[in-house]
């Protein structure tokens, strides 16, 4: 660090049945030397010893303080954390992740050396134990406009190349590789949003950068992400009114990106991809449905796609890039296989992503090809 102030960085986990790797997540940020720090832990109701390790630890260090609450979600914990929290300066770990100490508060520094709103680390995941990289991106400081083209963007679109996109930044929406003022977030009334089960990291992150008017990004690796199977990313549950949410998601989202994006090309080419995403996502739900709901499930399936002009949607399907391969199987295959084959052809990939994403070097050669 350098010679300025050290400021107050609260750092927020929401903790839900996490004794596997709580320890070892734990042990990590006790090694951290950086002082100013706040740890809230949030205890989301766990029915395991999360809530033994969490008073060990909160009385080995005084940075640590434990919060408990009924059970309501990795949202609502996060958003306890935003009311509690005294830092100048915020950011989300989970429970199971760690978090390299270099990198992560290098990113602190920028941000404060150049008075940004926010800032983004590279990460690497960790996959059986071995950690490999997972998202590369540059040291930049972007303003105005740049925020949107080659941060925004990317997010809105990713996977898909249009010329208002800077496509060398091939980025995810995850809050952990990301360093928010407080002050910032909490003016903008930036919160946690549950919807679906898997977006509330993506919406807070682009609803930050439709506010930002500078951020920095850093190439030093600050957070390695563990996959963690029991995630709810991971746990394929079937959700019975996917279109319900996804229509209470869009209007959500669609009211910060007006406000932002004053192209009103940009703001419908974004609708196109955004329902194209939907059905991939419809697609994958129908992968972990009873065999009973099947009938009822395929009926809500054809419905929605008919219901927003399927055929004319898919056109955006030729802006992905060759990496983007689920969404281009899928949308290739609704295009010229049609509605009934695509389940077939949807749940043929889920099962092979899945056995994929536990081979190390299947995971190195899919990293690159991404981020070519």
């Amino acid at each position: 660090m350098n010679k300025m102030r050290k400021p107050l960085l609260t750092a927020i986990i929401p903790i839900y049945n996490g004794e596997k790797n709580l320890r070892e997540t734990l042990n990590n940020i006790l090694q951290i030397k950086y002082q100013a720090l706040e740890l809230l832990l949030i205890n989301d109701g766990s029915s395991d010893s999360s809530d033994m390790i969490c008073r060990e630890y909160e009385a080995l260090d005084e940075r640590i303080h434990y919060i408990r609450q009924e059970n309501r979600g990795i949202a609502a914990s996060r958003n306890r954390g935003l009311d509690l929290a005294r830092g100048e300066y915020i950011c989300f770990w989970d429970q199971d992740d760690i978090v390299l100490e270099e990198g992560y508060f290098e990113l602190l520094d920028k941000i404060q050396n150049e008075s940004a709103q926010m800032g983004m680390c590279s990460t690497s995941r960790l996959i059986q134990g071995k950690a490999s990289n997972y998202e590369s991106l540059q040291d930049r400081i972007y303003s105005g406009e740049g925020i949107q083209k080659g941060l925004l963007y990317p997010l809105l679109f990713r996977g898909y190349q249009y010329d208002f996109v800077d496509v060398g930044n091939y980025l995810y929406g995850s809050v952990w590789k990301c360093i928010f003022r407080t002050d910032f977030i909490r003016y903008n009334y930036i919160q946690f949003q549950k919807f679906v089960n898997y977006e509330d990291d993506w919406i807070f992150v682009t609803h930050a950068l439709s506010c930002a008017q500078k951020v920095v990004t850093i190439s030093q690796a600050g957070y390695c992400w563990r996959i963690n199977e029991n995630s709810e990313s991971h746990k394929g549950i079937y959700v019975s009114d996917l279109q319900k949410r996804f229509k209470a998601l869009d209007e959500y989202v669609f009211k910060y990106l007006k406000n932002s994006i004053k192209d009103e090309t940009i703001l419908d080419e974004y609708k196109k991809v955004n329902l194209c995403e939907h059905y991939v996502e419809l697609y994958r739900n129908t992968a972990n449905v009873r065999l009973t709901y099947i009938r009822e499930c395929h009926k809500n399936v054809k419905e929605y796609l008919y219901d927003t002009s399927y055929k004319s949607q898919l056109l955006c399907r030729k802006k992905l890039r060759k990496s983007a391969y689920r969404r281009r199987i899928v949308l290739n295959s609704l295009q010229y296989g049609g509605i009934a084959i695509t389940y077939l052809v949807s749940r043929v990939y889920d099962r092979l992503e899945h056995w994929m994403e536990r081979i190390q070097w299947i995971v190195d050669i899919e990293r690159r090809h991404k981020m070519k």
